[in-house]
Order: C-alpha cells, then structure tokens, then sequence
C-alpha cells in the first residue's frame, strides 16, 4: 500500500480517488491530467474495483507502473 502512494506522489499531473462503500466495494481512479486545462477531467487511465482494498490497492500499483512506462518511458 505505502509503494502504490510513494509511487503516485513522484509523479506530475496525475489525480487518485479512492472511493468504498457496501454494494459497490473498493474503487480506485487514476486520471491523467497531462496536457489538459484544469477544469477538464479525462477518462480514467486505470480503473480497479475490488472487494479487498489490499489488492484494488497492489492491482492500481502495478497498472501504474506499466502506464507510467508505456506513457512516460518509466517511473
């Protein structure tokens, strides 16, 4: 969990929202904002949804490293 938020902080242009509640689990967004006004919101990046917030956590981290290294030649 502390990789997924140490690797998101070193990045620029990038907004996280976390969300949970009971019928629709664990959810996790990672907008690009890279190139974009402020008051634009693009389509997220990596969506995860999961029922344990341990893995919806290690799957953002790991779809985060492999964004970061096809869009941005690594992290």
């Amino acid at each position: 969990m502390k990789d997924f938020f140490e690797l998101y902080e070193r990045q620029s242009k990038l907004s996280v929202s976390i969300g949970h509640n009971s019928v629709a689990d664990w959810c996790i967004e990672i907008h690009d904002l890279k190139g974009l006004k402020i008051t634009n919101r693009s389509e997220p990046c990596i969506k995860i949804q999961e029922c344990d917030y341990k893995l919806a956590l290690a799957k953002a981290y790991v779809q985060l490293c492999e964004y970061l290294s096809k869009t941005r030649g690594g992290y």
